[in-house]
């Protein structure tokens, strides 16, 4: 199993959440170590912890030296939660792979480039997969207004 794998296993996790989500975007998760999945999530709603919190809260101990997967780029902001960053640099996460970019200008790179965390930015072919299972939610920062019928 490799990157790929655990990529898609967290873009089906965000795909259950799929219009549940408004207005944050759906997001999956997955912690891998030693090439086991020890946790993963999907964020709920809005107001709820992200997925990568609820990952991490799963893994517990367990997830330093990990590497974390998920659809979008851990945020480095608070909002109506804290930042995902943090809790993932806190966590002892080694490697973070990111399927795509936030286009929130509030995140928008920043969450890959967080110093301690050793993340990753988008991983190749997964930015594709990630910015369609977003589509919504990006064009919505993109565009500053909701499409319909995704």
């Amino acid at each position: 199993m490799d990157d790929q794998y655990f990529m898609e296993l967290a873009l089906r996790l965000a795909q259950e959440r799929k219009g549940l989500t408004h207005p944050n975007p759906t997001v999956g998760c997955v912690i891998v170590k030693e090439g086991k999945v020890i946790a993963q999530a999907n964020h709920e709603r809005a107001g709820l912890p992200h997925a990568e919190v609820k990952a991490l809260s799963i893994a517990g101990e367990s997830a330093k030296g990990s590497t974390l997967y998920v659809t979008l780029e851990p945020c480095t902001h608070f909002g109506r939660t804290p930042p995902c960053v943090d809790a993932i640099i806190k966590a002892g996460v080694k490697r973070v792979v990111i399927a795509t970019l936030d286009p929130n200008p509030l995140v928008s790179g920043k969450g890959s480039e967080a110093k301690g965390g050793g993340h990753r930015g988008p991983g190749g072919s997964f930015g594709r997969g990630g910015k369609e299972a977003k589509r919504r939610f990006f064009h919505i920062h993109n565009q500053g207004k909701t499409i319909h019928n995704p």
